[in-house]
């Protein structure tokens, strides 16, 4: 039997995946309850910059407790490309190929737990139906929206663009993890790493948020950052090229 501490323990390890998920759709106590019970074994800390082994082979996943993660690729020449950002409640998962091919690591210091049996028992055929299974389908929903804005933002939209696109993603997210209020955000990137976001050099991602900056739009800071014109930011993103409007969760 449990004690007091695990259960604690567990709850604040899944509570940011019970908000994100209720954001998208109520879970209610017995959605509660699965999500904890998936989630058995210590988590693991590590520091900013660690590499975070994922074997595609077995379909292994972690649920993100705290942190941020990034998932991407080092070109030959040292460059490198990010495709993703894992925030806290995301569950990461290896799985294919092309999963083989990026490379997964902890963008500040993280906190990650075993979500192997979480994913096995919401994404296999015949998974149970259930208030909780539908705020699932419409996280990964959401999930699989991010990949192809980001891969509009790469493709069509100037720096100025996606700058304020991504921004607005970011906010988005973190509205629905509750972190975000009137605007302002937690943001631990480096100018550096946007630009890895982004595909733009670093030169040209200064230039950008300077730009942002003078049209007061954005206070960007590392570590907290402040959206100062919702609206205005919306219309530089030119949000109707990329697969419609970016909607904060009610809260």
């Amino acid at each position: 039997m449990k004690n007091q501490s695990d259960i604690g323990l567990e709850a604040r390890l899944t509570a940011p995946l019970e908000r994100m998920l209720a954001s998208f759709a109520p879970v209610g106590i017995e959605g509660t309850a699965l999500i904890r019970s998936s989630f058995t074994s210590a988590p693991q800390q590590q520091p900013s910059g660690a590499a975070i082994p994922m074997d595609p082979e077995r379909n292994q996943a972690r649920l993100v407790a705290s942190g941020w993660i990034a998932r991407g690729a080092m070109l030959n020449d040292g460059r490198r490309q990010i495709v993703g950002l894992s925030l806290p409640g995301d569950v990461i998962v290896a799985s294919g190929s092309v999963d083989a091919d990026l490379q997964v690591w902890a963008l500040t210091e993280i906190v990650t737990v075993d979500a192997t049996a979480f994913w096995t028992m919401l994404s296999e055929p015949g998974a149970l139906a259930s208030p909780l299974k539908e705020a699932w389908r419409r996280c990964r929903t959401a999930e699989r929206l991010r990949m192809a804005r980001q891969v509009i933002r790469l493709g069509r939209l100037n720096a100025y663009e996606r700058t304020a696109h991504l921004l607005l993603e970011l906010h988005e997210r973190q509205v629905r993890l509750g972190s975000a209020r009137n605007g302002a955000l937690h943001l631990p990137l480096t100018q550096d790493v946007l630009a890895d976001i982004l595909g733009l050099s670093a030169v040209h991602m200064n230039r950008t948020l300077q730009q942002l900056r003078r049209n007061v739009l954005v206070d960007y800071r590392t570590g907290r950052t402040v959206l100062q014109d919702l609206p205005g930011l919306v219309q530089a993103a030119n949000l109707s090229a990329v697969c419609g409007p970016l909607i904060p969760a009610p809260f």
